[in-house]
C-alpha cells in the first residue's frame, strides 16, 4: 500500500528536478547573457554588492519570486521576439501573471504577490516600482500609462488610460485611477481621489 506521504514526496522531488532543469535550460539558452540577469537581479532582491552563484540558484529553486523576477528581466533584455513570446506564455500559464513583450519596465520591479498582475502593450514602468496581487495597468481608448519611479501599487488597484503617474506615488488597494496623479501622493478610492 502506498502512503500518501510517498507520493507528496515523490512529486515534491519531480517538481525540483522540473525547476532544477528549466534553470538549465534558461541558462543554457544565452549562457553568459542569463547569467549577468541572474546575478544582478539577486544582487538586488539581497542588496549585496557580490552574488554568490550557489546562493542565487538556490533562490532560483526555492523562491518564485525570485524566479519570476529573472523571468520579467529576460523578457525585457532578449531580442527574438520568438523568446519573448516564450516567455510571455510561460508566465501567464504557471504564474498567473500577463506581461506584454512591448512594455518598458524599470530597474528593480518587485513583485510582492505575483498573482493575477496585468502590464499592457505600451505601459511604461518607472525603477524601484513595487506591485501587488491583481493590479491591473491597462489600456483606455488605445493609451496606455505612464508610471514614475518609486511608486507602489497595492492589491487590486487598477490604472487605466494614457494618464502619468508621478514619482514616489502609493496607489492604495481597489483604487481605480482615471486621471493624472503629481508626485509625492496618495491615491484611494473610486475613482481615484489624491488625498496627501
Amino acid at each position: 500500500m502506498i502512503s500518501y506521504l510517498n507520493i507528496f514526496l515523490s512529486f515534491k522531488t519531480l517538481i525540483k528536478r522540473t525547476l532544477i532543469l528549466e534553470f538549465i535550460s534558461v541558462l543554457l539558452l544565452k549562457g553568459e547573457f542569463m547569467l549577468n540577469i541572474v546575478t544582478s537581479e539577486y544582487k538586488n532582491m539581497t542588496g549585496k554588492k557580490k552574488a554568490n552563484l550557489l546562493k542565487a540558484f538556490y533562490n532560483y529553486i526555492f523562491n518564485p519570486n525570485f524566479r519570476v523576477r529573472i523571468l520579467i528581466a529576460y523578457l525585457q533584455q532578449a531580442n527574438s521576439r520568438f523568446v519573448k513570446t516564450i516567455i510571455q506564455n510561460h508566465l501567464e500559464i504557471k504564474y498567473s501573471i500577463i506581461i506584454s513583450k512591448d512594455c518598458k519596465i524599470g530597474k528593480n520591479l518587485s513583485l510582492e504577490h505575483f498573482l493575477g498582475i496585468v502590464i499592457g502593450k505600451d505601459v511604461v514602468l518607472g525603477d524601484n516600482c513595487k506591485i501587488y496581487q491583481q493590479v491591473t495597468l491597462g489600456q483606455k481608448n488605445g493609451r496606455y500609462p505612464v508610471i514614475g519611479n518609486n511608486v507602489t501599487i497595492y492589491a487590486g488597484a487598477k490604472v487605466i488610460g494614457g494618464i502619468k503617474i508621478g514619482n514616489n506615488v502609493q496607489i492604495g488597494a481597489n483604487a481605480v485611477v482615471l486621471c493624472d496623479v503629481p508626485d509625492n501622493s496618495i491615491v484611494v478610492g473610486v475613482p481615484g481621489k489624491v488625498i496627501n
